[in-house]
């Protein structure tokens, strides 16, 4: 056993690193298990459930962190409210869906998890944050969308209606979301090569990014350029490299001038227009009401935050303790499994008062971390994708909630520390 701790000791960091890489193909194989195979339930997940056991077997067995007892107590707390949740399911709602109620619970809490158990390998300096790593999965996904474009394979990003293709993946949102908070850091990459790779990739990333069709990844590379562009033309302004702030207004409207050309063809364009149809907006006049403006920004989620709150209100005050789950008003006539895919909210109203604060007490406490240590320099890249994993998981979900994309972003918030120098 001494050996195996040992072995487990020394290559934690590597069986992470991979696990991060493998990611991409896991993804797929659980598509291609649902559109081949018509399975839901794949051995991916627990795969996912066992790294996540080989950590706590690591925290519990092998690692001697100063703050140790501090995250066991914090892991405890967690697993101790994942029980008690659990045995309300049992009592409320019978063995029928306890399965599928646990197994999105565990889905949820991954993040947490996973956050405090890499917080305590980072503290005891046995994992090293490295981008290059998320440039890999990033290019490894890209690569799972662009092959399948490229041989008209690829699976639809929507079931109906709408356009766009997700390449071997299933969930459009999942890895939309992943797409978006992974940006950042091969942008980054690109903007310190020559300016030919610079062209060629972007080309490349923005020809995939809209073929998916969906807006979040739109709107977040377009959110990391504009960061990214006032601070170059900030450093350009402050050396006074005028000639080299020209060439970069000239290429900014012959980028410009090319999109105006090319979004139209694209399927991010035509859902744009199929949705405007639909809602038989023509004029901007015509949106400027509550309704459509949910419907049209937010994909009605703020319509199901309304229901859900609805029905976290009707419930007893110990559904409102530990949440209400993720099956609402069971064995009535108005059952609803919908999410509300925001996030926040989802984990506050599913997991309730207890569940809510002892989920977001990780998150908060390396948030507080960045922000004391805010004065101290760390990449953009970093700072562009915390911002983007905040403002996703409130208005897009599928960001904390996902074990696919938690793990990144628990990786991604290390990494925030690592290059603020905090322990």
């Amino acid at each position: 056993m001494k050996k195996i701790n040992e072995w487990i000791r020394i290559h934690i960091q590597t069986i992470i690193v991979w696990f991060l890489l493998l990611g991409p193909i896991f993804d797929c194989v659980t598509a291609l298990s649902i559109h081949l195979l018509h399975i839901s339930f794949t051995g991916i997940m627990v795969i996912k459930i066992l790294f996540l056991g080989l950590l706590l077997y690591d925290l519990f067995f092998i690692s001697k962190c100063r703050y140790k007892h501090k995250i066991i107590f914090m892991i405890s707390l967690l697993i101790t409210y994942m029980i008690l949740f659990t045995v309300q399911v049992f009592f409320q709602k019978g063995t029928d869906v306890i399965f599928y109620e646990c197994q999105s619970m565990v889905r949820t809490f991954f993040f947490p998890m996973v956050l405090l158990l890499l917080y305590n390998l980072h503290l005891e300096e046995r994992l090293k944050i490295n981008s290059k790593y998320l440039c890999y999965v990033l290019l490894l996904y890209l690569g799972f969308i662009l092959f399948p474009i490229l041989t008209h394979t690829g699976f639809s990003s929507y079931a109906y209606s709408k356009t766009g293709t997700i390449g071997w993946f299933y969930s459009t949102n999942e890895i939309g979301g992943i797409l978006s908070i992974l940006f950042p850091f091969l942008f980054y990459r690109f903007m310190n090569h020559k300016k030919w790779v610079l062209l060629l990739g972007m080309v490349i990333l923005l020809g995939v990014y809209f073929a998916i069709g969906t807006k979040v990844p739109i709107l977040s590379v377009m959110i990391t350029i504009v960061i990214f562009g006032i601070s170059y033309i900030t450093q350009l302004f402050q050396k006074h490299k005028w000639n080299q702030l020209s060439y970069l207004g000239i290429g900014l409207i012959l980028g410009i001038v090319s999109l105006i050309f090319v979004v139209p063809k694209t399927s991010f364009y035509k859902n744009i227009q199929i949705h405007l149809d639909f809602l038989e907006i023509h004029s901007i006049s015509d949106l400027l009401t509550v309704d459509k403006i949910d419907h049209f920004i937010f994909s009605e989620r703020v319509t199901f935050l309304s229901n859900t709150v609805e029905n976290y209100q009707k419930a007893p005050w110990n559904q409102k303790l530990l949440g209400i789950g993720y099956i609402e008003n069971y064995a009535t006539d108005h059952v609803n499994m919908k999410l509300i895919e925001m996030d926040y909210y989802d984990i506050v109203l599913r997991h309730g008062i207890l569940g809510g604060i002892l989920y977001f007490i990780p998150l908060l406490w390396i948030l507080i971390l960045i922000w004391k240590n805010r004065k101290v320099h760390f990449k953009l890249d970093y700072l562009v994708s915390i911002l983007l994993i905040l403002l996703l998981s409130l208005f897009s979900g599928h960001i904390i909630t996902s074990p696919s994309v938690s793990i990144l972003v628990a990786y991604i918030l290390l990494g925030g520390l690592e290059r603020s120098n905090v322990k």
